[in-house]
């Protein structure tokens, strides 16, 4: 039986909002636990529909190396709902949610055959529905949402030793798929394994659409983990090398026209760039756009861009987690390009991030994992308030 820990740390977590100003259904910290003090969750999707959110989480299994999947579920006060323990059966969840409607859906892969498979989180989160899809891949490997609301999946063959772009409809159906060759005898597979089952050796795969209309990935082509510009043609429009897997993009929002905010690594090394012109059709190197070092960013930290938007101006949040095993929110002007300002979240535990997501009403939610003395690594979900960003900012 699961139990919940709620945290109100205004002081630690909310410095800019008195203990009497604080509304726990504006900003919370909520900190979900388990008696099974063994057990360790680590989340990789976060959504919410009208009543609920929901919180996709990894968890290790005895009968496979892949990750098996957990779903949480809360009120919109964070307050825990309930929980679902899919079946073994279905493994390697792709990070974040990607909602249409009021419907949430992720991909994963059969655990035997590897095929992968949609999964339907219904606004209620009282049921998980799957549906086998007919993509000539195996290892979904990240997922993300088209300008039409079509799902983006990117995936991995290793038969053919392609990677996949597949555009999928919410029924499942594949629209268009396009593939292209990592090089001819360059085998990562063991890369694609190890990036599913070692903490240590992810990779920043993603996908997404521009709004000009062209679909990239970030992915292997040509002998190097690169990010592609496509539109499903024979052969790619635009690349932005990497270097093997020590340089290239981490993440990546496009913020209009040919303009995308990044955050791109090299080695140990990270680099932000709130606004830079990237070329969809040419061949260039990811290290040629890359500038002042990040350093407090820690090495292989999971991150994510989104946009935010006030009444003075529009800009992006870079999500991300320090060396110190903080959250940092570093945000940064889409005109100018200029960092604003940064925020973190955490101090007397660690804390890592997992996901990030913008409400309507400008607040903003933030999930990863804490740990309880120490050493029971737990969910966190907390919630930042508009009132609080507009003084961040």
């Amino acid at each position: 039986m699961r139990i919940l820990v709620s945290l109100f740390l205004t002081i630690l977590l909310f410095s800019s909002c008195s203990e009497e100003e604080f509304n726990p259904e504006s900003a919370f910290l909520q900190i979900y636990d388990d008696n099974n003090y063994n057990v360790a969750y680590k989340p990789v999707g976060l959504g919410a529909s009208d009543s609920n959110y929901f919180m996709l989480a990894e968890r290790n299994l005895d009968v496979s190396n892949f990750s098996g999947i957990n779903l949480v579920v809360a009120d919109l006060e964070g307050t825990f709902k309930n929980e679902i323990q899919l079946e073994d059966r279905f493994v390697a969840p792709t990070k974040g949610l990607l909602k249409v409607g009021n419907v949430h859906y992720f991909f994963c892969m059969d655990r035997n055959t590897l095929r992968p498979h949609l999964g339907i989180i219904p606004a209620s989160g009282e049921t998980v529905e799957f549906i086998s899809l007919n993509v000539s891949a195996s290892y979904p490997l990240a997922a993300s949402l088209s300008n039409d609301n079509k799902l983006i999946l990117l995936s991995y063959n290793p038969e053919g030793q392609t990677s996949v772009l597949s555009d999928i409809d919410v029924q499942g159906t594949v629209v268009k798929q396009v593939q292209y060759s990592i090089g001819p005898g360059n085998d990562v597979l063991s890369a694609v394994v190890n990036h599913f089952t070692k903490r240590s050796e992810r990779l920043p795969f993603f996908c997404g659409q521009a709004p000009s209309g062209t679909y990239y990935f970030n992915g292997f082509f040509n002998y190097t983990l690169s990010l592609v510009f496509t539109t499903f043609g024979d052969e790619p429009t635009g690349v932005v090398q990497g270097q093997a897997l020590n340089a290239g993009m981490q993440s990546l929002l496009p913020v209009g026209g040919n303009d995308f905010a990044f955050m791109g690594f090299q080695f140990s090394d990270h680099f932000i760039s709130g606004k830079t012109t990237l070329s969809s059709t040419e061949i260039s190197s990811s290290v040629n756009y890359f500038s002042r070092n990040i350093p407090e960013i820690a090495e292989k930290a999971n991150s994510k861009i989104v946009s935010y938007s006030t009444t003075e101006s529009d800009m992006v949040i870079f999500a991300s987690e320090t060396e110190g095993r903080q959250v940092v929110l570093y945000f940064y002007d889409t005109f100018t390009g200029s960092l604003i300002n940064t925020y973190y979240i955490g101090t007397l535990n660690p804390f890592t991030f997992s996901d990030i997501m913008v409400f309507e009403d400008g607040s903003i939610a933030v999930m990863g994992t804490t740990y309880l003395a120490g050493r029971f690594e737990r969910i966190y979900l907390t919630k930042i308030s508009r009132e609080q960003v507009l003084e961040i900012l």
